[in-house]
């Protein structure tokens, strides 16, 4: 029984630790970068602007694959391990879907009753409200409680963009600056930790 313990907490540790290069982190915050942008300069495409992060998570996560195992090899995790991700990968997807549902019904049901008393006073940072949940969900799903920090940062600019009746998108900006800054240190760090096995073979 110890024996299995011990073995679980190496192997949460390391699952931990394997999504510490900070690729997820340096495309999280370019995707905020980007949809900020979105709401701020292209009004008119605001409402598409996550449809470009969203296509680009597979070829990411398969790069990332290959760019992860070349420096610290390839793990496999156990079944239970992998049953655990498949299950909350799919509550994540579930409930951002859900949010997403919400979201756009909530400001259907308010554009039609023109009641638009509580949407000013939340709407400047809705937007944001609902991506520190998916951030929560993240830490959750990868084990980072790191994305907590990023879910904070986003529930502060919702709410300095709902007191100062701001852009939606300036919480977003901001938000996604400093978390693709993390990123791009995590991924300098990593590279030095972990150098190209692949090419230390080769020389």
């Amino acid at each position: 029984m110890a024996a299995s313990q011990t073995l679980d907490t190496i192997e949460r540790d390391a699952y931990r630790r394997s999504y510490s290069d900070g690729i997820i982190d340096t495309f999280v915050g370019v995707s905020l970068l980007w949809i900020g942008i979105a709401w701020i300069w292209l009004p008119d495409f605001a409402g598409l602007a996550g449809v470009f992060p969203a296509i680009f998570v597979t070829p990411l996560l398969a790069g990332r694959k290959k760019f992860v195992e070349q420096r610290a090899g390839y793990v496999r995790w156990s079944e239970p391990r992998r049953s655990w991700e498949r299950r909350n990968l799919m509550a994540l997807l579930v409930a951002g879907t859900l949010m997403f549902v919400v979201g756009v019904g909530l400001f259907l049901a308010v554009n039609r009753s023109g009641d638009f008393s509580l949407f000013d006073s939340i709407g400047p940072g809705l937007l944001a409200f609902l991506l520190a949940l998916m951030a929560v969900g993240m830490a959750f799903l990868l084990d980072a409680w790191r994305m907590l920090a990023y879910a904070a940062v986003l529930i502060i600019g919702g709410i300095v963009a709902s007191v100062a009746d701001a852009n939606p998108g300036w919480p977003l900006l901001a938000a996604g600056t400093a978390i693709a800054a993390v990123g791009a240190v995590m991924i300098v760090r990593f590279v030095h930790s972990y150098p190209n096995a692949a090419a230390d073979d080769d020389s």
